[in-house]
């Protein structure tokens, strides 16, 4: 068998038809059968790449934290550490990009196995950027915790999955976030300003259609 010269070419191809598929189909309807048909490769060629349909999700969650502008924030010498803190939530919260993939995973109760990959990915590449920028606003004064790592982590748990997944309302979304609001500005972190909350409320109409209970 020939080896694959472009193996990195090959598994974009990949990501970049499942996602599509994700987002015409959703995640649930999309089978990797439908993924090899709409490629015109084996499955085996497939599996040699991705585990899984879940794998590919979380490898299209990697790609976006790779190809995002959210560095050009960290890099911003001229923005405190709770400043950039802000702008890369309010960011997360408005970008095109990051959009497009929780358009794929909001409200995702009934799916523990997408539940357990959310979770994952928010500790495995979201905390220790949220935990980097805690330390420059220690470092700069604009922050005070004496947990970063703890409070990274914990933070993300909280905004991905009970308040961005588990929220069936307009207002249980921003009451839960207004009660974010409470809890990190007592640990020292006020990052929730108006702007970052006016924000949220238009994050919920972006996804009011999935989030409401009916």
């Amino acid at each position: 068998m020939a080896r694959n010269k472009y193996p990195e070419e090959t598994q974009r191809r990949i990501l970049d038809i499942a996602f599509r598929l994700f987002t015409e189909k959703g995640y649930d309807h999309t089978t990797i059968q439908d993924i090899v048909n709409a490629l015109g490769m084996s499955k085996g060629a497939v599996y040699h790449h991705f585990k899984s349909k879940e794998d590919i999700l979380d490898h299209l969650y990697d790609q976006y934290y790779v190809d995002s502008h959210m560095f050009d924030i960290m890099e911003n010498a001229s923005l405190s550490g709770l400043e950039k803190l802000r702008e890369l939530l309010r960011r997360q919260l408005a970008d095109p990009g990051k959009l497009d993939i929780d358009d794929i995973t909001v409200s995702l109760e009934d799916n523990p196995q997408l539940l357990r990959l959310l979770l994952t990915t928010s500790i495995r590449n979201g905390a220790p950027i949220i935990q980097r920028l805690l330390e420059e606003g220690i470092a700069d004064g604009s922050i005070a915790t004496a947990h970063p790592k703890e409070l990274a982590e914990s933070c993300l748990v909280l905004l991905n999955l009970w308040a961005g997944i588990f929220s069936h309302s307009r207002k249980e979304f921003m009451d839960k976030f207004e009660f974010l609001r409470d809890m990190t500005d007592a640990l020292g972190v006020p990052v929730f300003d108006q702007s970052l909350m006016d924000t949220l409320d238009a994050y919920y109409t972006r996804f009011s259609h999935k989030l409401s209970t009916p």
